[in-house]
């Protein structure tokens, strides 16, 4: 039974089921500035969901809008005096997503409506014709719809999130414009648009689930798009909502850890805690790291980063541009399992190599030419499976037949391919070749790991095709057998080079004697209190001397750097990272998922600026959101309670924040764990007296409670 009436016997009942709980009394002055009369209760069915707080006709009054699925319409609840009235607004099908804008900027609403198929139409008020529909190229049962202006020209935006997939809409009441489909999170929920950072460009933000490492956040860049997702370490996040601080500058509230703590946090600039971007590679992956390469490819003295996506015959450059990655798709090659950069023609630019087993084809992207170029074939025998640029100019390929034997051999443009070596039978497909000078024998050496067993070596100037070994790859040393890929790369070692390799919780440095065997040159376990030691990189300090390592804790999660005496480590994600690169004095971590930078420099982190814990351990809350509850000027939070049931209000102030009252929906509780009513909630001015209220979905019905005056 639901909770009722005006505020006496309101703020009674609460206090005594409160009472009964044991949770700290409220102080009566608090208690007293907060009033709420109803609730105002519209019944309208089951199957209700998708609760907003919108002017639907454009007579500048709010109404509580909401999805009734089992009967495909909108439904928009007004408040008149102390009852509400339902309207119906009927959609022509299957509801996927709407929400309520000014995309003409003429100061009256826009219906926007996705329908199951995903298009977008636009109904403007007063006219039953629509705009053409707008196919926004996504699918998914829900689709999350967030508006606002993205472009600054004071016109509301659009941003759609489906399932696995994210694209923005600019320009709606004109000539659309549609951002390129983004992956995202799966599971990611709690989207907002909010100005979190106070720079006047709407970002966006949103909760992915895990233990740590969940919030997301992208900063807008004003021109209706978004910089790289950051990712911020706060353990357990449950839900984030924008929110305000006492002197009304922008927060974030967050309801977080084992307790759910409702925290207001703001974003500053720290030398520690610092956020981690995030670019996401999006399904059908495999579960496997894409093809990559490093290095300079758009002639700005800088390292991209080059992608394959194998399954989209799609190439992803990732321009690196002043201190951010900015991708960029190009066609290519279908089915491509290796990528590498190198200078094929010996003209001064870095040109790409792809290599595609599924069309039985070598190719380049030369670099003095425009990226945006398809690749061009080389001549190569047999299916091409990995390859590297050759120091002296041309590409050196590993190519096996249908029966695993495989050679290496070089190939240049216009030219037929030449046989290097054979190579035995190989039982999988490296994924990377690596050239250079690992060894005492003059000329360069050519190394790659062969999954399942491990490191193989082949010097270029030595075998030659009459010797009685047939000049094929020799098995490096016991300890790189059962080496993974990531775990091995070219390094330079007292200004020479040679190969790093992580093995069982050790790094060696290591080099090759003029027989073929192991010189090691330096081994170290990593600093203290790692515990699962499974990457490591080095990078040159630069100005300051030496060199910086750094070290990926598998099992702890974290990414150290070491340089001099100084240790640093940063928690990461736990997304299973199988590679590890340095980038201008951060450090790339790549897994299946996507690809984390890490920096090591002051940067943009969440700090706390006040907490409220739960008032008891039973305490569950679910959800929440920003508004000014006792027209103070000051913004507080309406939080729901699943145990309580209802909602809390959580007065702000320069006290920080302080549970004022209990607000029950229903009159007795769940018996044990908390149900899940009242499930959304909103809130705004509905019944026009200036003063905000908040709207609860619960069961079949919209229940509204207006603030008292």
């Amino acid at each position: 039974m639901l909770a009722t009436a005006h505020v006496a016997p309101f703020v009674f009942l609460g206090t005594a089921l409160l009472a009964q709980s044991g949770p700290p009394p409220i102080p009566a002055e608090l208690r007293a500035r907060f009033g709420f009369e109803g609730p105002l209760v519209a019944k309208i069915g089951d199957g209700l969901g998708n609760l907003q707080v919108a002017d639907v006709d454009g007579d500048g009054r709010l109404e509580a809008i909401a999805v009734d699925s089992r009967r495909a319409r909108l439904v928009a609840v007004r408040v008149k005096g102390r009852e509400t009235e339902v309207q119906s607004i009927p959609t022509n099908g299957q509801i996927a997503g709407y929400a309520l804008a000014d995309v003409h900027g003429d100061g009256k609403p826009d219906l926007l409506l996705v329908d199951a198929r995903g298009r977008l139409t636009v109904r403007h008020p007063g006219s039953e014709t629509a705009d053409a529909p707008i196919d926004l190229g996504l699918s998914g049962r829900g689709f999350a719809l967030l508006t606002g202006d993205l472009d600054g020209d004071r016109k509301a935006d659009l941003v759609v999130v489906a399932r696995g997939s994210l694209r923005t809409v600019t320009q709606i009441g004109g000539t659309p414009k549609l951002s390129p489909i983004e992956p995202v999170e799966e599971n990611a929920y709690s989207f907002h648009l909010t100005d979190a950072d106070g720079d006047g460009n709407l970002d966006l933000c949103a909760v992915a689930p895990g233990t740590n490492m969940n919030l997301r956040l992208r900063s807008g860049t004003g021109d209706g798009g978004f910089g790289p997702w950051r990712i911020f370490s706060i353990d357990g996040l449950h839900d984030v909502f924008p929110a305000r601080t006492a002197e009304g500058a922008p927060a974030l509230g967050t309801i977080a850890g084992a307790t759910r703590a409702v925290s207001l946090r703001a974003l500053a600039v720290a030398d520690d805690g610092q956020a981690l971007d995030w670019w996401a590679f999006g399904e059908n992956t495999g579960g496997k790291t894409l093809p990559w390469a490093l290095g300079d490819v758009d002639k700005d003295g800088d390292d991209d980063l080059v992608v394959a996506r194998a399954d989209r015959a799609q190439l992803l450059v990732y321009e690196w541009r002043g201190a951010t990655f900015v991708p960029r798709p190009l066609p290519t090659l279908a089915g491509v399992a290796a990528v590498a950069l190198g200078d094929v023609d010996r003209d001064g630019a870095n040109d790409i190599v792809l290599v595609s087993p599924e069309e039985d084809a070598i190719a380049w992207i030369p670099g003095s030419g425009p990226l945006d170029r398809f690749p061009v074939q080389l001549a190569v025998t047999d299916k091409p499976v990995s390859a590297c640029v050759d120091p002296n100019g041309g590409v050196l390929v590993l190519a096996r037949t249908e029966k695993r034997d495989a050679t290496l051999q070089r190939c240049a443009p216009d030219q037929p391919s030449t046989k290097l070596a054979d190579l035995g039978r190989l039982p999988a497909d490296p994924t990377r070749l690596f050239v250079g000078d690992f060894g005492d024998v003059p000329g360069p050496e050519v190394a790659f790991v062969v999954p399942g067993e491990g490191l193989r070596t082949l010097s270029l100037d030595a075998p030659r095709p009459d010797k009685k070994d047939g000049g094929k790859a020799s098995d490096t040393a016991g300890f790189t057998k059962k080496l993974d890929d990531g775990a091995c790369a070219p390094i330079r070692a007292n200004g020479a080079g040679a190969l790093l390799a992580v093995r069982e919780r050790f790094v060696r440095t290591f080099r090759l004697d003029d027989k073929g065997q192991i010189r090691v040159l330096a081994q170290d376990n990593g600093p203290d209190g790692l515990t699962e030691l499974t990457l490591c990189a080095e990078a040159d300090a630069g100005v300051l001397g030496g060199s910086i390592r750094y070290y990926f804790d598998k099992k702890g999660n974290k990414l150290v750097r070491q340089m001099s005496q100084r240790t640093v480590s940063v928690e990461v994600p736990s997304f299973d990272f199988t590679h590890l690169m340095p980038h201008h004095g951060a450090a790339l971590l790549l897994s299946s998922r996507g690809v984390l930078r890490v920096p090591f420099t002051k940067g943009p982190s969440l700090r706390v600026l006040t907490t409220h814990e739960p008032p008891i351990v039973r305490t569950a809350y679910h959800t929440g959101r920003a508004g000014d509850f006792d027209h103070d000027g000051v913004a507080d939070l309406v939080v729901v309670d699943r145990h309580l049931p209802g909602v809390q209000i959580l007065a702000g102030g320069k006290d920080g924040l302080q549970r004022a009252l209990a607000v029950p929906v229903f009159e007795s509780g769940p018996q044990a764990e908390p149900d899940n009513e009242p499930r959304e909630l909103a809130t705004g001015d509905l019944d026009g007296d200036g003063r905000i209220d908040f709207v609860l979905v619960a069961h079949d019905r919209i229940l509204v409670y207006p603030q008292q005056q």
